[in-house]
This record gives structure tokens, sequence and C-alpha cells, in this order.
């Protein structure tokens, strides 16, 4: 439930954000887009149920550990705790979103998408307060984490409004002019900004794939690769494509896209709700290592091992195999075939999978 609940915040945000910056853009420079308002109004009040759910996880667990009532502890979160202290704004502004958003007279007035952006910024703040990396790094690790997610909302949530909600394929080339260079913005300060969160979080990058937590961070970062292949196919093959086939509809593309986009979305739901790993060995103390990892290495497991890469056969193949569906999912959207493309996109994650996790058996 707790991981269900945090892939449909992170998807809340998307829409909130990718709306409102798609209403501050031309008409002229975008398909027709509409998004039902009882969609917006229904996500705004979400965000602070949805985030509520780790919180009252928490409570329960302290609650029965210190032997307190639930109420008790609950409010020493809501007044002590930064997750607390985060939730209790995140409440406040999202109540102030959606009474604007009810407002018919703010609905059309021309200032409501800027108004309703700020305050969806301001969410996003307050999510990245609530973070590991902020507890652990104060103020950097506030902006590290408040940045990656406002990069990843900005480039997902347009993406994904676009392909499901617009009307028409009219200015797409405009569309494409202004959005390829924001997309490529937003993918470099997400890469930056999670490279940095890793710093924070995961130092043992490699030796945390024995632990759950490394085995589904490991699993987001391959989700990447095929979320890159099809923003690269859509952002700069589409107008060659066009030229040689006026039927080629995009917006199936962009939905496959999205659909990839989700995934790791729900990746990184599951990650927000794991503590991280700061250091392997002592995790493992207290934590069992993943399944995926124990089925797969082949050495005598103790928690002291350090995981080192060795190419072998069975590494090597399957690598070249992820290599051979990463360059099929771009030759596919040169033949306009979505399914075999989205099937290799899915192969180039499992075959990567697999090559990593021999690479270090």
């Amino acid at each position: 439930m707790i991981y269900i609940s945090e892939g449909l915040l992170y998807i809340c945000f998307a829409i909130l954000t990718g709306t409102f910056l798609l209403r501050l853009v031309p008409e002229d420079r975008r398909p027709s887009v509409h998004v039902p308002h009882g969609l917006l109004l229904a996500c705004a009040v979400a965000i602070p149920f949805l985030s509520y759910v780790p919180i009252h996880k928490l409570a329960i667990v302290f609650a029965k550990d210190f032997d307190m009532s639930y109420g008790a502890i609950l409010k020493s979160i809501l007044l002590d705790v930064n997750t607390g202290k985060a939730w209790v704004w995140t409440t406040i502004g999202s109540a102030g979103l959606a009474f604007l958003l009810g407002l018919k007279a703010f609905r059309g007035d021309k200032h409501m998408p800027k108004v309703a952006l700020f305050v969806t910024f301001l969410l996003i703040v307050w999510l990245g307060y609530a973070g590991h990396a902020s507890s652990l790094y104060g103020f950097k690790g506030l902006i590290t984490h408040s940045a990656h997610f406002l990069a990843v909302s900005v480039w997902i949530g347009i993406l994904f409004v676009i392909s499901w909600f617009s009307k028409d394929d009219a200015n797409w080339n405009a569309f494409l002019r202004w959005f390829s260079p924001v997309a490529i913005v937003s993918v470099v300060v997400t890469l930056l900004a999670g490279i940095t969160l890793m710093s924070f979080t995961t130092p043992e990058y490699v030796n945390s794939w024995m632990l759950p937590y490394g085995q589904m961070l490991l699993i987001k970062h391959l989700l990447i690769l095929p979320l890159l292949l099809f923003a690269f196919s859509n952002g700069f093959g589409y107008k060659k494509i066009a030229k040689t086939n006026p039927n080629f509809n995009p917006r199936r593309w962009l939905k496959a896209e999205s659909f990839i986009a989700l995934l790791v979305l729900a990746a990184t739901g599951v990650l927000g709700q794991q503590a991280p790993p700061h250091k392997v060995k002592e995790t493992l103390q207290s934590e069992s290592p993943s399944p995926f990892f124990t089925s797969i290495y082949k050495g005598n497991f103790s928690p002291d091992i350090s995981l080192k890469f060795t190419l072998n056969m069975e590494c090597l193949l399957m690598l070249a195999a992820a290599a051979l569906m990463a360059v099929g999912l771009l030759w596919m959207y040169r033949v306009n075939k979505l399914m075999p493309a989205f099937v290799m996109g899915i192969l180039t994650v499992v075959f990567g999978y697999f090559g990593l996790m021999f690479a270090i058996a």
C-alpha cells in the first residue's frame, strides 16, 4: 500500500506541474490539451492523503516500539520530525491549491497557471524537506532533492499530459522546438541531482546491490535507459519520420515513453519508503540480503564481502543483448513499430540487469 501511495503521489505532482506549465505556453506552440478540471482538483486533494501514508506507518511502528498511543506519537512526529513538519505545510498548501482550483473565477483567470504552479513548486520543496537527504545533509540535501524532483516533474509532467490529454496533433513541430531543450535540461538536472543524492544516501553503490534498496535503485537506473532512448527518438527522430510517413502518429510513441516514465516513478516510490544503506556492512547486520542477489551470486555470501566487477562470458553476452535491444528500439521507431520497440525497451532493462549482476557474481 505504501509503495502504491508513493507512486500515485509522484503522478499527482507530474499531472499538476505538466498541466500548469502547458497552460503558460501559447496555443500555437503546442497541441490542444484538455485536462479535466476534476482531475486537477483530485490531484491537489490527494497529495496530503497520499503523503500521510508513510507517516501513518511510522506512527504505528513507533507506538508499538515505545508503548505509546498512536495520537501521542503522531503529535510528536508532526511537531518534531522533518517528515511530519513537511506534511503539515503540504496539507496547508494542498488545501489552498484545491480551494483556488474550486473557484470558477480562478479557473478562467489568466494568472491562474502562474499562481497554481508556484503553489505546486512549494509543495515540491516541502516534499524535498521530508526526504532522507534533507534530514541528513540539511539545506544542501533539501536543494538537491527538490531540484531532482522538480526536474522530473517538469519533464515527465509535460510528457504525460501531452501524450494522454492532447486532443490533436496540431503544432507538433512547434511543440518539439521548445520541449526538446526543456527535456534535455530537465534530464541533465535530474542526472546531476540524482548522482549527488546517491552520493549522500548510497555511497557504496555496487555493494548496495546486495540489499533490496540497491536492487531497486539499479532497476530504476536501468529503466532510465529505454526512457532516454524513447525521448531521443521522439525529440530528434520525429521530423525525419514525419517527412517520409505522413500518417505517423507521435502520440502513440509519447504514450509508450510515458509508460516507461511511470515505471521509473514506481521504482522511485519504492525507494522513497526504504531506508538507504549508508554503510552496507552495518545494514546487513539487521537486514536480509535481497533474494534476487542471493539467487544469482555464486560466491560465499557474508556481510563483509565487497562486490567487484569481473567480465565473463555470461556478462558480456547479456550486455551485448542489451545493446542489441537498445539499437533495435531505435530502429523500430524508424519503421514505426511501437509494440516491438516497447518490448525491446523492457528487454534492454532485463538483459542489462543480468549483465551487471553476472559481472559481480
